[in-house]
C-alpha cells in the first residue's frame, strides 16, 4: 500500500505518508485502517506528508464526498498535509475548501518544517 502510518502515542501524533501512484482506493483503505489501528485516538492530532506522491488519480467529486464525510478526527484535532508541489497543494486546498465544516482545523502548507512549527514539534533530525 502507497501509504505509511505511524502513531505516535507519546505526542498525540498520526503521521499518514502517502507515495507513488495514489488513487480512490488508498484513500478510503487509508482511512479504514486508521480507525482500525488499536493506538488511534480522535483527539490526536494528525500530519499528513504527500511529497512522495507522484501520481494522483482521485476525481473531483470521490475527493469532494472524502473530504465531506465524518472525520475520524476530532473537530479540534489540528490536522496538517504537507504537499510541496503546485498540484497535489491545488487539490489539497480543494479538498481543504470541499471539507471546511467536516475538518475545521485542516491546515495544508508546503514543507515538513511549516508542518513541525504549525503542530509545535521538533524537526526529525537530519542523517548523518
Amino acid at each position: 500500500m502507497p501509504v505509511d502510518l505511524t502513531i505516535d502515542e507519546r505526542t498525540g501524533i498520526v503521521y499518514s505518508t502517502f507515495h507513488g501512484k495514489i488513487e480512490t482506493a488508498e484513500l478510503v483503505n487509508h482511512i479504514a485502517a486508521l480507525k482500525a489501528h488499536p493506538c488511534f485516538r480522535p483527539d490526536y492530532n494528525e500530519l499528513v506528508d504527500v511529497s512522495g506522491v507522484t501520481a494522483f488519480d482521485v476525481p473531483t467529486e470521490d475527493l469532494r464526498e472524502l473530504a465531506m464525510e465524518n472525520s475520524p478526527f476530532d473537530a479540534s484535532s489540528i490536522r496538517v498535509l504537507v504537499a510541496p508541489a503546485d498540484l497535489l497543494f491545488g487539490l489539497a486546498r480543494m479538498f481543504q475548501g470541499f471539507g471546511g465544516e467536516t475538518r475545521p482545523n485542516l491546515i495544508v502548507v508546503r514543507s515538513l518544517a511549516e508542518a513541525y512549527r504549525t503542530l509545535g514539534l521538533q524537526p526529525l533530525p537530519k542523517a548523518q
